[in-house]
């Protein structure tokens, strides 16, 4: 089997707040008869919720998290940078064709 990875994060919430939460991992493993390559999950695990709490720690989920928030807003920062590009160019081109009707 490769190395597992982070295949499912549920929170479960209430009224109140979050009433817990568990993850699972998967793994690439290749079928010994056929050689066929599937993905194996393997069981539900506790996400600890406080500190000293058995099951995974939680930092480790918000971390993996946190990585995939920065690059979605990166993305967004890179697509915001591009429109304010063809704005700033939309709005140059009555300027600019004012100015050579008035030469």
């Amino acid at each position: 089997m490769d190395k597992p990875y982070l295949y499912e994060f549920l929170v479960r919430g209430t009224a109140t707040g979050i009433a817990g939460a568990h993850v699972i991992y998967a793994a690439e493993a290749k079928n010994a008869l056929t050689g066929e390559s599937r993905t194996e999950t393997g069981m539900a695990q506790p996400v600890a919720m406080v500190a000293g709490a058995a099951g995974v720690p939680l930092g480790d989920i918000a971390a993996a998290l946190n990585i995939n928030a920065l690059a979605e807003v990166e993305t967004l920062r890179q697509q915001l940078a591009e429109r304010d590009a063809e704005i700033a160019g939309l709005r140059a081109q009555p300027a600019n064709a004012s100015a050579e009707n008035a030469s």
